[in-house]
């Protein structure tokens, strides 16, 4: 297994998802597991446009 320690930083954009779990059949608090998984998102939805038709409309 490989451990990394990705910063919040690289998270942001939508490239990658941060899911994690601890092992908890190991031993105490600080000596547990972590496992973390990253993925590329295939859709990102940000809904930038919603809101922004009651906006235009109200401009006019």
């Amino acid at each position: 297994m490989t451990r990394i320690c990705p910063k919040p930083t690289h998270m942001i954009g939508g490239y990658a998802q941060l899911a994690y779990g601890f092992n908890y059949y190991g031993t105490v608090g600080s000596n547990r597991d972590e496992f973390i998984m990253i993925r590329k998102m295939s859709n990102i939805n940000w809904l930038d446009d919603e809101g922004r038709d009651q906006v235009q409309e109200a401009k006019k």
